[in-house]
């Protein structure tokens, strides 16, 4: 009772599948200890999905006609949405407002990077004044004499 085999199997409702399981619980000699099996309880069946996985049924096989209905209408009509003039003309607009905001932003990032750069220069020479200016202080008043 693998559930990895449960997923796969309990997604296919093929005729084989039914015509095993049918056979197997329906054999005379056997039919009392059976009753209740179910395909992933058939010792046989576990030995074949171990070597070989079952894919999943195709899409158009598990839809119901309405479902299938449904789904191709859904997709027509998106289709037929996409293609219209008004929406053709918004994407348009909507790329030329990208392209104009990322003209912006780079100018601005570009704008900061310079900042920070000026900034920094600032900050290295206020810094190397300020140990000049002490350290000339400290000079002059260890050249003084104490009174």
């Amino acid at each position: 009772n693998n559930p990895r085999y449960k997923a796969v199997v309990s997604t296919q409702s093929t005729g084989i599948n039914w015509m095993v399981e049918f056979l197997y619980k329906n054999n005379p000699r056997y039919k009392a200890e059976r009753e209740s099996m179910e395909l992933l309880d058939i010792p046989f069946v576990q030995k074949i999905l171990a070597k070989r996985p079952q894919a999943p049924l195709p899409l158009h096989l598990r839809l119901t006609k309405s479902e299938a209905a449904t789904l191709i209408q859904a997709g027509v009509r998106g289709y037929m949405a996409r293609q219209a003039d008004n929406v053709q003309g918004f994407r348009e607009k909507i790329k030329r407002k990208q392209a104009a905001a990322t003209v912006i932003q780079s100018g601005w990032r570009g704008h900061k990077v310079r900042q920070r750069i000026a900034d920094e220069d600032l900050n290295q020479r206020d810094t190397c004044n300020v140990y000049r200016m002490k350290s000339s202080v400290v000079d002059e008043e260890e050249a003084e004499p104490a009174p």
